[in-house]
């Protein structure tokens, strides 16, 4: 007997020896992770490959590439509807859901279930002198249980689950509808930044010719230093705002391919869009618009059913203190084989009726009850939120829409009114009748006005988009607005040796949107 003891003793150490040996972490956990607060954990390099195991991002479709220069807007839309990861986990999420829902459904379906088993049993017999023995036995059974009444119990939990279905699903149309108004907001941000661009070479090229009239006047002997030093620095600038505008391209180029579901280094351009600008696009009040709001955001609707679940696990929860009533039916096969004998079988049937009341749960049905009141309050009260705040987002998109609009107007009088300063400084100048100061002046007012054309040109298409998807409708495609674009600046002004106006011919065009509508 104690020999015995010894053999085991020394299995137990020869098995912890080589568990410490082998660094099993319930021994030693913290071997496994880092030794001290900043020093880094170096993961295995089995860890190291499968933790950048990465998901495959999209790519351009195939059927696309010979077009990767200039994509449309509704080409871009198609391709983030399929792509976007947003879409993609809403839509799973609604998927799941309506798994969920099913699954709750099965609560009005019998559960029928089956079991077997095989047992075998030895007796070594007894120190008094009994006799060993060994027997097999084993059973097959089938069983069913039905839940017959639960006082609207069950009603209530499917309930639920299909509300929470319906949230799901308008969580997913909510996402596709800010997909699009993503790609569209993105998609004009960048051909404003392109447009910047195309507004700052020709800004550059004035810059250079004022530079170019300050050294003629300096060669002329009737021009100083300073003035050519000045209009070296507004030349600097210029260039330093074109490698800023540069550089911004292909950041909102980045942003647009996300927003797209493709990597940002993907390798696109668009076409510029062909068109117009929705001025006169929207006819209705801001209340008119916000009814239709209220009517159709899915994130509304989506708190609504949100509401309603909450309403659905209150009466799930209170349901609770009642009573249940199920049947049961049963029925098992049994054999029984001694040593040295036959099999004996067995069968056995059970059919009942089960009553159960609940007495006292220790609080947690009523405290249930608390929960689930609490959260339908909260329920309610987020979906006055979401009503105030789809509200607020109506009102504001509309009146950035309206001061959009009225903005562009004010760039185009702005824009008309530098050109015809900057053509009339830079005449005076050449004539030896105004100073680099006026000329530098009106050059950077140009600029500005030029910058601010392009900034308001694509506020009107952003801020259009916002608005469409403030009131919960899709964004038209470009071809259903149709209002002028262009604005046609003709004007050269003559002045005289004495540096008087003599007057005023048409011979140049400048669009004011060039950059907006020019093919690349």
């Amino acid at each position: 007997m104690f020999k015995s003891a010894y053999q085991y003793s020394a299995i137990f150490v020869a098995f912890l020896f080589l568990s410490c040996s082998h660094g099993l972490p319930e021994l030693d956990p913290y071997e496994k992770a880092s030794e001290a607060p900043g020093v880094e954990w170096e993961p295995s390099e089995e860890e190291r490959e499968k933790s950048f195991e990465l998901e495959q991002l999209p790519t351009l479709p195939e059927d696309l590439e010979d077009q990767a220069d200039s994509l449309t807007l509704s080409q871009l839309v198609d391709i983030a509807l399929a792509n976007n990861p947003t879409t993609q986990i809403a839509w799973q999420d609604a998927r799941a859901a309506a798994a969920a829902w099913a699954e709750a459904r099965g609560l009005y379906y019998p559960q029928v279930s089956g079991s077997a088993g095989y047992f075998y049993a030895r007796d070594g017999g007894s120190s008094v002198g009994g006799d060993a023995f060994q027997e097999q036995y084993g059973n097959v059974g089938l069983t069913l249980d039905y839940l017959l009444l639960d006082f609207g119990g069950r009603e209530a939990e499917i309930d639920a689950a299909r509300l929470a279905l319906i949230n799901a699903n308008w969580n997913q149309n909510d996402s596709i509808q800010n997909v699009l108004n993503e790609v569209a907001v993105n998609y004009y941000t960048y051909i404003g930044s392109k447009a910047l661009v195309l507004a700052d070479e020709t800004n550059l090229e004035e810059a250079e010719t004022s530079l170019e009239a300050a050294n003629l006047r300096l060669e002329a002997g009737v021009g100083t230093l300073p003035d050519v030093l000045q209009a070296r620095a507004t030349l600097a600038q210029v260039q330093l705002d074109l490698v800023e505008d540069r550089g911004n391209v292909e950041i909102f180029r980045g942003e647009l391919a996300t927003s797209v579901g493709w990597p940002s280094n993907t390798e696109f351009d668009v076409s510029d869009p062909v068109d117009d600008l929705p001025l006169d696009a929207l006819s209705d009040n801001v209340n008119d618009l916000i009814e239709i709001a209220m009517d159709n955001r899915p994130d509304l609707a989506a708190v609504q059913a949100s509401v309603r679940e909450k309403q659905a696990e209150l009466r799930e929860a209170k349901t609770a203190f009642f009573p249940e009533i199920s049947a049961t039916a049963q029925v098992f096969r049994l054999w029984v084989r001694p040593d040295g004998g036959s099999s004996n079988y067995f069968t056995n049937y059970l059919l009942g009726l089960q009553l159960q009341v609940p007495i006292f749960q220790g609080f947690t049905l009523i405290n249930a009850v608390r929960q689930a009141s609490a959260e339908l309050e909260s329920a309610r009260a987020a979906l006055r939120l979401q009503e105030q705040i789809v509200i607020d987002e109506v009102w504001a998109a509309y009146y950035n829409f309206r001061t959009a609009v009225q903005s562009l107007e004010a760039a185009e009088v702005l824009v008309a009114s530098s050109i015809e300063s900057y053509n009339a400084s830079l005449e005076l100048y050449r004539n030896g009748v105004g100073d680099i100061i006026e000329l530098l002046t009106a050059q950077t007012t140009l600029a500005e006005a030029r910058a601010e054309l392009v900034g308001t040109t694509t506020d009107v298409f952003t801020s259009y988009a916002d608005l469409i998807n403030s009131m919960g409708t899709e964004i038209p495609s470009p071809d259903e607005v149709v209002v002028d674009e262009t604005v046609v600046i003709e004007e050269e002004v003559i002045i005289d040796s004495h540096g008087e106006v003599m007057e005023s011919e048409v011979n140049e065009s400048i669009e004011v949107q060039e950059s907006i509508n020019e093919q690349n």
